[in-house]
């Protein structure tokens, strides 16, 4: 916020008077909406391949503790939670939730918020929105076409400049895609740098 103070104070004050829930995930109030994925299926397809390598310990019927790598995370099914919090911020189960839910040998559909359901994307889509007419038609109040926005005077920070935007938790934690080999089938090299190829007379 202070980053923010030094470009315009005005934004900072813009921010505090709609609301932390309108812009922080952490406070949001509809965790649904910070779901950014490219690919559904695909983001559960890699989701669901971890889970199946994760050991599950059943402590009650819906409590169960989940081990991924050297962590051990406490899963709650009935109240759709789980220690590493995804669960419950995403409102989709998390490759824990997964993990402990194929355990019980049990759907994970009935566990996913109402939002990420077919009937719900389709009642998002069934109402036509009509692109903006030319700019020439255009309603604009007096004040707001009088406004000057000019650039941030913000001073240069010492060093070079980041060149990658922040990432959030989920892709941070999301693992990287793997290199397999053709020939041999094994994973973090490719076929130019295989030392397993067969080799010919």
């Amino acid at each position: 916020m202070s980053k923010i103070e030094e470009i315009d104070p005005r934004v900072k004050a813009y921010l505090y008077d709609i609301g932390y829930h309108r812009w922080s995930p952490v406070h949001a109030t509809l965790n649904g909406t910070w779901t950014i994925t490219s690919n559904i299926a695909e983001s559960l397809n890699a989701v669901t391949k971890d889970a199946r390598e994760m050991p599950v310990r059943a402590s009650t019927e819906h409590i169960h503790t989940v081990i991924d790598g050297v962590k051990r995370f406490i899963v709650c099914l009935q109240n759709k939670r789980c220690s590493c919090g995804q669960f419950q911020l995403d409102e989709l189960p998390c490759p824990h939730a997964l993990a402990a839910l194929r355990h019980r040998d049990e759907s994970y559909e009935n566990y996913c918020s109402p939002y990420n359901t077919r009937e719900s994307l389709s009642k998002t889509y069934e109402i036509a929105v009509d692109p903006l007419p030319d700019e020439s038609k255009w309603n604009v109040p007096q004040h707001v076409a009088e406004e000057v926005v000019k650039p941030p005077t913000g001073k240069r920070q010492p060093g070079r400049p980041q060149k990658q935007r922040y990432k959030p938790y989920d892709e941070v934690k999301a693992k990287m895609y793997k290199v397999s080999c053709e020939n041999c089938r094994l994973e973090e090299h490719n076929k130019r740098s295989c030392k397993n190829a067969p080799k010919t007379k």
